[in-house]
């Protein structure tokens, strides 16, 4: 049964390479940094993303600048993805800020049905 869409879920319309993306795609994802604004997470933004049996896909660092929002870097650090590897949806965004702080969305694709939008219970 599908999960219930929340506000740690991040439904993507169409299968996107979130290893190989540009980072735009990142930056258009309203959701996380509406969260990330609500729970007052401090920059700079550590962001790695792991498929669903825990494989890394990429790592990202946001930092906030006041005339200009949200800037990301790829972690030039980081471990790229074998090549040739599919990565397996949902996928999990850790972002971590400046004071330690965890903020775990998941990233799904798909339309989200209205069923699984509503609380309610049908009879």
């Amino acid at each position: 049964m599908p999960q219930a869409i929340d506000d740690f879920t991040i439904v993507l319309p169409e299968l996107t390479d979130m290893a190989a993306c540009e980072l735009k795609v990142y930056d258009g994802l309203d959701r996380l940094w509406r969260m990330v604004e609500r729970y007052k997470m401090t920059a700079p933004i550590a962001i790695r993303v792991v498929d669903n049996k825990g494989g890394f896909v990429r790592a990202i660092c946001g930092i906030r600048y006041q005339a200009a929002g949200w800037q990301l870097e790829d972690e030039i650090t980081a471990v790229a993805p074998p090549l040739g590897s599919e990565v397996e949806f949902p996928l999990t965004i850790n972002a971590q800020d400046a004071k330690g702080n965890i903020l775990k969305m998941r990233v799904q694709l798909g339309v989200p049905k209205p069923e699984l939008l509503s609380n309610h219970s049908h009879d």
